[in-house]
């Protein structure tokens, strides 16, 4: 049987969305509160910090927060500690007042800065209803670069689904500390700021680029394909 262009074409289609599909199981993606982290980005990273030793009071907490919304073995704590106990030790908190304490997200693999990603931090907070003092009481540097205060105004309360914690989200624009499309991260640098209360001891719980990989080729000749077969057909 003898087929025309547009069929032949159609019939090609239909082996498009189980390759697409099967390509993106295979990419271990999660969002949190609309925004998307490759999990990937975690391979080989640590995280190290102040220890005792030095006179940190670096501490870690066992939390729900993490296998919630499934970034398991992926959080700061766990990244740097492990486990706590028999829980996960996915919170590390900076208490050192007097003498800032800090935390460092090592990349096995320099993370590339795509174009729109962000880098977000998820911060225990114990406010309910909105960002507490807590939540902007550090700073952050990339690569060395010299720490800078986190800005009120790219923090955000986020509630915590079915009962789990609620965070202080930070979603800072890279552009900020000069990481442009092109550049990558190596190393991200979070020291805690003495507000003169309390408040200096943030508990983070997650932090991440935002990248996430432009559709595959195969994904947008499938839909260019479509596309043009839609428009023979009208």
């Amino acid at each position: 049987m003898s087929m025309n262009l547009d069929s032949r074409m159609i019939a090609c289609l239909g082996a498009v969305p189980a390759l697409v599909a099967s390509s993106a199981l295979a990419v271990p993606l999660v969002t949190i509160n609309s925004k998307t982290f490759d999990l990937a980005q975690f391979s080989g990273a640590s995280v190290t910090y102040r220890t005792n030793a030095d006179g940190g009071q670096v501490t870690f907490d066992g939390k729900l927060w993490d296998n919630e919304v499934g970034v398991d073995l992926f959080t700061l704590g766990e990244l740097a500690s492990g486990q706590f106990g028999s829980d996960p030790g996915d919170q590390v908190s900076l208490n050192n007042r007097s003498t800032p304490d800090w935390l460092q997200l090592n990349y096995g693999t320099p993370q590339p800065v795509l174009a729109g990603a962000e880098f977000v931090v998820f911060e225990i907070t114990s406010s309910s209803s909105g960002v507490d003092l807590e939540g902007t009481s550090w700073k952050i540097g990339f690569n060395g670069g010299t720490p800078v205060a986190v800005n009120p105004l790219d923090v955000s309360h986020f509630p915590g689904p079915n009962g789990v914690e609620d965070t202080n989200m930070a979603v800072l624009d890279l552009a900020d500390f000069g990481l442009n499309p092109g550049d990558s991260i190596s190393t991200v640098y979070i020291e805690n700021i003495d507000s003169g209360s309390g408040t200096s001891d943030p508990d983070f719980i997650f932090a991440g680029l935002t990248n996430v990989p432009a559709p595959a080729p195969l994904a947008l000749l499938g839909m260019g394909m479509a596309g043009l077969a839609r428009r023979r057909r009208a």
